[in-house]
């Protein structure tokens, strides 16, 4: 087939770039051209120049990365080119040692923390009400964009604003009263603890939705979401657990194995969460439980996802942080968990909003979540607390002696070094970048940051036109499943074609914010959301994750639409969808190090020894570390408790 008739097949059309959109050379074309995710379609060679060769156009770098979307996230969609290759120049030591030309702010500031996710705002909020409102924080970010992957991709479509998430992108209402961090925060911030939702048309009202991307892919709540699992030849099995796989084409020994394995459940105890962490996730399914093979492949590709390595290398433990069955310690709730129409980019823009009154207008619900950011707003040198997005740290070392000691911190913008001095450091950045931005990294902690082993993960956002081949299949979501026929060969997607993009995707009911109500209508335009982790089987943890990381930055946008639209193709074509109508816009997510994945003993230690979490969150110094991912599993809440923790642990030199 050729490229023009693989084009037509898959309803890509002319290439369109995303400078056409930036020059408003297609404003007045209309909203499905508006949402288009074009760049890359029919530019050759859009690959990254090889070392040594021509530098690519600007053309062709939009066409590699794809576009960004609308509104304030548009230039920060996952890691983009400009982050990715900051971090590659530190990886490959290109700031060691400094240069002569680093520019001397003259900043002085009481502290200085490293990234502006959950962990670093909310340690400068936990700073603020400790030290006081005149005390001076500055937080340095690599993104263009603050939140760490609690960002969202905004679309026009046809006139309609549609939102979704880039990355994490549910929660749980805490009660109010219970002490929680969670409750703690919304009671703090004024978060409404009830939430309302779009109400279906009755022509889908039958239907059941999902608030959030997560429940549909791991099976939770599926009584309360329509979900469709899809067999390729054998065709689509709707909602197959509720009548205990009847209609899956499973043995009868895998379907009792699989039913057993959903119904098990783990203990509480501290013992068994330790037992948990000697061996993997598929050795307690096949070796403790006596499970078949076929329900580790069933699972791995949620855990590929989500623990960031297939189960036949990440710890059961690692498993039981995400509610697997089996090693869970209590059965799984029947609620749905809620998300904001941005994932929980609202967390991020509360802590912002917080932190400097006047980078978001309003005081409302529908105004922190809706409202523009005012950029100029969060770097004023008038301000206490500054916040400069763009700014990527290099270096951070302690210097001068005794009551003069302080921590130097280099960071680079637009191609420049500039450093300032602080009294002490939070470091809320990944492991990734700490073992090498920090000069005087104890030999204990370096060493500890060895098994610090870091997982890819590509989100998309598709925005459709419509949605009624969903509405005629029944399911609001969808689920596909490969059986068995990758475990076996190194290096192989575990339990999931390589072909293929992701494993699932979901519509979600809309969260009705002020004048935000997205409509949930079959002839309307809605995001469809994929999530796609980049495990590997029968390969090592380091192996599978440099492997996945290596596939996510060297396969060009054209190569994961054209995947993304035949998957769409083979799923949904017999139902009516049409990909020259049906899509309006795609933009993926890249993220390199999107979560830690834990091998066996990474949170408890093995033997007398301590783990390496505990050695790396002792800190050192001036330095405290206090990234969400020393919780092992990473979430919003336990970003908030790190960063709270770091501020404490240094409080004595501020």
């Amino acid at each position: 087939m050729s490229r023009a008739e693989e084009h037509r097949r898959l309803g890509i059309r002319p290439g369109i770039t995303r400078r056409d959109f930036l020059n408003q050379t297609l404003v007045g074309s209309g909203g499905a051209l508006l949402g288009m995710a074009t760049p890359l379609q029919l530019l050759t060679g859009c690959a990254p120049a090889p070392e040594g060769g021509p530098a690519r156009s600007a053309a062709e770098k939009d066409a590699w990365w794809g576009w960004g979307g609308v509104g304030d996230y548009a230039a920060s969609a996952g890691n983009t080119e400009a982050v990715a290759a900051a971090a590659h120049r530190i990886r490959d030591g290109q700031y060691a040692p400094l240069p002569a030309d680093v520019i001397d702010t003259g900043e002085e500031v009481d502290l200085a923390i490293v990234g502006a996710g959950m962990s670093g705002l909310g340690a400068a909020l936990h700073f603020r009400d400790t030290a006081g409102p005149r005390a001076t924080c500055v937080v340095l970010d690599n993104h263009p964009m603050f939140g760490g992957e609690a960002k969202e991709n905004e679309f026009s479509v046809d006139g309609v604003r549609l939102v979704g998430p880039q990355g994490s992108n549910d929660f749980g209402v805490p009660a109010a009263g219970s002490g929680s961090v969670s409750d703690e925060f919304f009671t703090r911030m004024g978060l409404p603890r009830e939430f309302d939702y779009v109400e279906p048309h009755p022509s889908v009202a039958h239907l059941r939705f999902s608030h959030d991307s997560y429940a549909p892919m791991t099976g939770v709540a599926e009584k309360r979401v329509d979900v469709g699992y899809w067999f390729g030849a054998d065709g689509w099995v709707p909602n197959m657990w509720r009548d205990d796989l009847a209609g899956a084409p499973f043995s009868a020994e895998v379907r009792a194995d699989l039913l057993r394995w959903r119904g098990s459940v783990g203990s509480g105890d501290d013992a068994f969460r330790r037992r948990l962490d000697t061996m993997t996730y598929a050795q307690w399914l096949e070796r403790e439980m006596g499970l078949h093979r076929e329900v580790t492949d069933f699972a791995a590709p949620v855990i590929g996802l989500i623990n960031g390595a297939s189960p036949d290398a990440v710890s059961a433990f690692a498993s039981s942080q995400i509610g697997m069955p089996g090693v869970t310690a209590r059965a799984r709730a029947g609620t749905l968990p809620h998300s904001f129409p941005g994932g929980n980019t609202a967390f991020a823009r509360y802590l912002v909003k917080a932190l400097v009154p006047d980078a978001i207008p309003g005081d409302r619900f529908e105004d922190v979540l809706n409202g523009r950011v005012r950029f100029e707003a969060l770097d004023r040198v008038t301000e206490p607390t500054r916040i400069r997005l763009g700014a990527t740290v290099v270096d951070v070392r302690h210097s001068g002696i005794g009551p003069a000691e302080r921590v130097e911190i280099v960071y680079e913008v637009g191609g420049r070094l500039y450093s300032l001095r602080a009294k002490a450091v939070v470091l809320a950045s990944g492991g990734w970048v700490n073992r090498r931005i920090v000069q005087d990294l104890p030999s204990d902690i370096a060493a500890a940051y060895d098994d610090f082993i870091h997982a890819p993960a590509l989100v998309a956002n598709v925005a459709l036109a419509n949605w009624r081949f969903l509405a005629k299949l029944g399911f609001t979501a969808a689920r596909w499943v490969d059986r068995g026929q990758t475990t076996d060969a190194p290096g192989t997607r575990q339990g999931n074609d390589p072909e293929r993009f992701g494993f699932c995707c979901s519509l979600r009911r809309p969260m009705a914010v002020g004048d935000f109500r997205a409509p949930l209508d079959p002839d309307r335009p809605i995001v469809l959301t994929f999530y796609m982790g980049l495990a590997t089987g029968k390969l090592p943890l380091r192996e599978q994750c440099a492997a996945g990381r290596s596939e996510l930055f060297e396969t060009s946008f054209y190569e994961y639409e054209r995947r993304l639209r035949t998957q769409m193709i083979e799923m949904f074509g017999d139902a009516g969808f049409d990909p020259e109508n049906d899509i309006a816009g795609i933009v993926l997510n890249r993220w390199g190090h999107a979560r830690l994945a834990q091998q066996p003993g990474f949170y408890f230690g093995v033997g007398n020894r301590p783990s390496p979490r505990e050695v790396v969150e002792a800190g050192f110094g001036r330095v405290a570390i206090g990234h969400s991912e020393l919780n092992g599993h990473q979430n919003w809440t336990g970003g908030l408790s790190r960063g709270r923790a770091a501020v404490e642990q240094i409080a004595e030199f501020i």
